[in-house]
C-alpha cells in the first residue's frame, strides 16, 4: 500500500523519538483493530493466504460458510478446507480463478469464488512497484444460495404462468365438446332403456365404459385446472387431527385392498389453525394414496403431528422404494411422475395449497428405505422470535428463518 500512515513513518522512522514511537504504535493498533472489525462486518468470506498457499488470514464470514476452525486454521494449507481446485499450478503461475463451488458442510450453499494474487492489483496501473511484490493471494466467497433459490423460483412462476395459459386453452378446447358428449351421453342412455338395451350385457358393459371414460377425462382436467390455477383459501379454524383421521377414513378402503396399516400419532393438543378445509383435506389424500402406492403389500404409513415455536408439522412417512437423487430433484416438475398411472400433478396441487396456506414441504427419500413427506403450516400466535444476546449461536434457528418468507 502506498502513501499510508506505515508507509509515511517508515520513511521518518530514524527520525522519530521514543515517545512518538510509542503513540504511533498505539495509532497503528487502532489502526488495525478497525480494519478487522470492518471485515468481520462484511458478509462475505475473505480469506489471505501467503504464495505457499497458507492461511494468514480470515474473517467470521469465511467460518461460517466454509466451517472453518478460527485461529486454529491460521498457517494451515488452503487445499486441507478446499479441495478440488489445481493449487499448485494456481500458486506458481498467480492465475487470477473465479469460479462457483457447492459445499455440503456446515451446511449445503452454493458458492462464488473469486481468487486473485495480492500483486495484481499494480498492475496496469503504470506506477512502479517499490520493493519485492508481495505475493499471496485473496479468496473472497460469496453466498449465492438465496439468490439461485430466487432465481429458480422465478422460473417456476414463469412455468406455471405459461401452463395457466395453456389450462385456459385447454379448459375452451376439450371442455365443451366434453360437455356436449356428457348431455348426448345421457340422451343416449334415456333411449337406449326406452329400447331395454340395456338387457344385453355387452351393451351395458360399453354404456359403463362410456361413462367412464368420460368420467375420467372431466377429472384429468379438472386437476390440471386446479394444479394451475390460482385459488384463494377460505381460511376458518379447523382441527386438522380431526382432518387427518377423516382422510384416512374416506381412503380406508384402497388401504385396506393393499393390505397395508396406518399408523397415526397426533399431537393431542395441537391448536385449530386457519385453513381452508376442502383444500386441505385434498392436499392429505394425495399424500396417503402417494403413500400407500410406494408400498408393497404389507407396507406401513405412518402420519405424525407436531409442533415446534412457530409451526405445525404433519410428516407422512411410509417404508416404499423410496425415491432416487436424480429423481427427487424433479418430482415437483408438472407431469414428471415416478407411476405408470399416474399424472404428474399430485405433489404439484399439494405444494400450491401448502404455500396458499402460508407453509412450506420438505421431502427426504432414501432409495430402497421410503420416503417422508413434511408439511410445515404456520400457529396462529406464530411470531418472528427475536433472540437474546445470550444466545448460544447467535443466529435465528430453521423455524424462525421460515417464519420470516
Amino acid at each position: 500500500m502506498k502513501n499510508t500512515f506505515l508507509d509515511k513513518l517508515l520513511h521518518r522512522i530514524d527520525r522519530v523519538g521514543s515517545d512518538d514511537l510509542q503513540n504511533y504504535l498505539q495509532q497503528l493498533a487502532r489502526e488495525k483493530g478497525f480494519l478487522e472489525t470492518v471485515f468481520n462486518t462484511l458478509q462475505e468470506g475473505i480469506v489471505v493466504i501467503d504464495p505457499e498457499g497458507r492461511i494468514l488470514y480470515l474473517n467470521h464470514a469465511v467460518e461460517d460458510l466454509l466451517g472453518l476452525p478460527g485461529e486454529e486454521a491460521l498457517q494451515q494449507p488452503i487445499s486441507r478446507y478446499l479441495r478440488g481446485i489445481p493449487w499448485a499450478s494456481l500458486l506458481a503461475e498467480k492465475q487470477i480463478l473465479n469460479r462457483d463451488l457447492e459445499v455440503t458442510y456446515p451446511l449445503r450453499r452454493q458458492l462464488n469464488l473469486s481468487c486473485v494474487p495480492l500483486d495484481a492489483s499494480d498492475h496496469g496501473q503504470g506506477r512502479p512497484r517499490k520493493g519485492p511484490p508481495a505475493g499471496g493471494f485473496v479468496l473472497i466467497f460469496r453466498d449465492l444460495t438465496l439468490a439461485r433459490e430466487e432465481t429458480r423460483e422465478t422460473i417456476e412462476s414463469e412455468k406455471l404462468g405459461a401452463l395457466t395459459l395453456l389450462a385456459a386453452g385447454v379448459a375452451h378446447e376439450l371442455g365443451n365438446p366434453l360437455n356436449s358428449l356428457n348431455i348426448h351421453l345421457q340422451l343416449l342412455e334415456r333411449d337406449l332403456r326406452r329400447l331395454d338395451a340395456f338387457k344385453s350385457p355387452a351393451t351395458k358393459e360399453s354404456w359403463q365404459v362410456l361413462q367412464s371414460e368420460i368420467a375420467r377425462l372431466d377429472t384429468i382436467i379438472a386437476n390440471f385446472l386446479r394444479a394451475v390455477r390460482p385459488t384463494s383459501p377460505q381460511l376458518k379454524p379447523e382441527n386438522l387431527n380431526a382432518l387427518l383421521e377423516e382422510s384416512v377414513a374416506f381412503l380406508k378402503p384402497e388401504i385396506d385392498d393393499r393390505d397395508m396399516l396406518v399408523e397415526i400419532d397426533l399431537d393431542p393438543g395441537a391448536p385449530a389453525l386457519l385453513i381452508d378445509r376442502d383444500q386441505i383435506k385434498q392436499a392429505f389424500y394425495n399424500l396417503i394414496k402417494n403413500g400407500v402406492q410406494a408400498m408393497r403389500t404389507g407396507g406401513i404409513l405412518r402420519i405424525v403431528s407436531e409442533r415446534d415455536d412457530t409451526h405445525l408439522i404433519l410428516s407422512f412417512i411410509d417404508n416404499g422404494s423410496g425415491i432416487s437423487p436424480d429423481r427427487i430433484t424433479r418430482i415437483f416438475e408438472p407431469y414428471y411422475t415416478t407411476k405408470a398411472s399416474g399424472t404428474g400433478l399430485g405433489l404439484l396441487i399439494v405444494r400450491r395449497i401448502v404455500r396458499d396456506h402460508g407453509g412450506e414441504m420438505q421431502i427426504e427419500s432414501h432409495e430402497g428405505r421410503g420416503t417422508t413427506v413434511r408439511i410445515l403450516l404456520p400457529l396462529p400466535e406464530r411470531r418472528v422470535r427475536l433472540l437474546t444476546a445470550g444466545s448460544p449461536d447467535g443466529g435465528a434457528p430453521a423455524s424462525d428463518i421460515q417464519a420470516k418468507k
